[in-house]
């Protein structure tokens, strides 16, 4: 297999994990008031509310994801336009460097606040603390997805990223393990649960945090802990159908409906005229036959078919960042799957289809549909091979989340499979070991004894 070369000229000036803390303002007054601290934490969720890349994700993100995945149509893409968006993620893995050092400027930020707020028992106090242990838990999350290799079925001797928990100019730490980020992001969020954050103006209440935990439990093959998550979140949180799902789906910025958390709730100009041109730009590319395929026969009774497919095969869905119910129904079916609990796990998916196709008939396990072979996933999270149930739930979960960045990262989960597209008579493959992004290579130089992911060892 060819070895991915990365473009390294320009990497120069990442600020990676080594030098993320390097900023430590020396001869100056480091912060200690609640009020203090909390205006540096509210740099980052206003961000997350003009629509940030690093900690959320935005309209741009989420169209990239899906531009690396299999939903859209590469083949077909209408060229000029279509150059505004990538070709396949080979096209931004040196980019991706970005991504984890902007991850650990959050966590410097987060540590900073831990270390140095004296200001502990004050309700503001409180909501401070709380939001930096939930943001940094998110951090290590999102290290997580994009920087180690998938959960297979077993986590012991799994690279995980550096895990830092203070301010520290002179660490130069090496990878954890992968159950040790795990375990480091459940920490994060439960403490955050413990601080109770009342302001509605730190956006990472118990609720969100809770969203994350069902998130990372399910990545991590916890099943068990992501469906009591789930379960719980969904008891506040129920489904939504008919004209009030429309309803949601269709505000393109205000968090309205069951989301629990949204990014780009604010518009502003520039921003709003990047974020049409991104849309505008997916639309370069037709929708997949294959996801199209997924709503054969229920297209006029599918709520998602006329949200998600216009004319010509021209995507038709508002791009998210979100965290919304409808991934805590996907995360508790494919989880009470995956423990055993197959009645359970068909009960919620049922239940899903009841609430976005109009008049359906339950499946039982002798109607549901074959798995289809042409599909790229061809094997479960944990390397079996798909069941009529468990297709069952990966096809609902694919037309609930589409457009929302979510398709990438099932790809990543179950099998990493390999694709392939073409451009001008060169042909340009997704290997597997692009699924997991490289280090940044400044680190690999720098810090003696850093492991570099499978397939980009051999930098020129």
């Amino acid at each position: 297999m060819k070895k991915f070369i990365l473009a390294i000229l320009p990497l120069v000036s990442l600020m990676s994990c080594t030098d993320y803390l390097d900023i430590k303002p020396y001869g100056k007054t480091i912060p200690k008031t609640a009020d203090e601290f909390s205006s540096l934490l509210h740099y980052h969720l206003n961000e997350i509310d003009w629509g940030e890349e690093t900690i959320v994700g935005n309209v741009i993100t989420s169209g990239e994801l899906e531009c690396y995945a299999d939903n859209l149509e590469s083949l077909l893409t209408q060229y000029p336009t279509g150059n505004f968006i990538p070709l396949y993620i080979g096209d931004d893995l040196s980019e991706k460097q970005y991504l984890y050092g902007d991850l650990y400027a959050v966590i410097r930020d987060c540590n900073l606040v831990m270390g140095y707020l004296e200001e502990r028992d004050s309700r503001l106090g409180q909501d401070v603390l709380g939001t930096a242990y939930a943001l940094r838990g998110v951090c290590y999350y999102n290290l997580l997805r994009n920087f180690c290799e998938p959960w297979d079925g077993n986590a012991s001797g799994k690279l995980g990223i550096p895990v830092v928990t203070e301010f520290d100019m002179e660490a130069k730490p090496l990878r954890s393990t992968f159950q040790e980020v795990v375990d480091r992001a459940d920490e994060d969020f439960r403490t955050a649960i413990s601080y109770d954050i009342q302001d509605p103006v730190f956006r990472f209440n118990s609720d969100v945090s809770k969203g994350y935990l069902a998130r990372l439990h399910f990545w991590a093959g916890n099943y068990r802990q992501a469906a009591s998550y789930a379960s719980e979140l969904l008891q506040k949180y129920p489904l939504l159908s008919g004209e009030a799902y429309r309803n949601m789906m269709e505000s393109e910025v205000a968090a309205t409906g069951n989301m629990i958390l949204k990014s780009y709730t604010i518009v502003e100009s520039s921003k709003k005229m990047s974020y049409d041109g991104m849309r505008s730009y997916m639309q370069a590319r037709p929708v997949s036959a294959g996801f199209v395929k997924l709503f054969s026969g229920e297209e006029d009774a599918d709520i998602r078919y006329s949200l998600s497919v216009g004319k010509d095969r021209v995507n038709n869905k508002y791009l998210f960042s979100c965290l919304r119910s409808a991934e805590l129904q996907l995360i508790l079916m494919e989880s009470y799957y995956h423990l055993g609990q197959e009645a359970d796990a068909l009960a919620a998916l049922n239940e899903l289809r009841r609430n976005r196709i109009t008049g359906v008939a339950d499946y039982t396990m002798d109607t549901l549909p074959p798995v289809n072979e042409d599909d790229n996933i061809k094997a479960d999270a944990k390397g079996n091979a798909l069941t009529p149930l468990l297709y069952a739930i990966l096809c609902e979960r694919r037309k609930e989340l589409y457009m929302e960045g979510d398709r990438w990262y099932e790809l990543k989960r179950n099998g990493r499979p390999e694709m392939w597209t073409a451009k001008q008579g060169r042909k340009y493959t997704t290997y597997s070991y692009m699924y997991t992004f490289p280090l940044p290579v400044k680190d690999i130089e720098l810090v003696d004894g850093l492991i570099q992911n499978p397939g980009y060892e051999n930098v020129e």
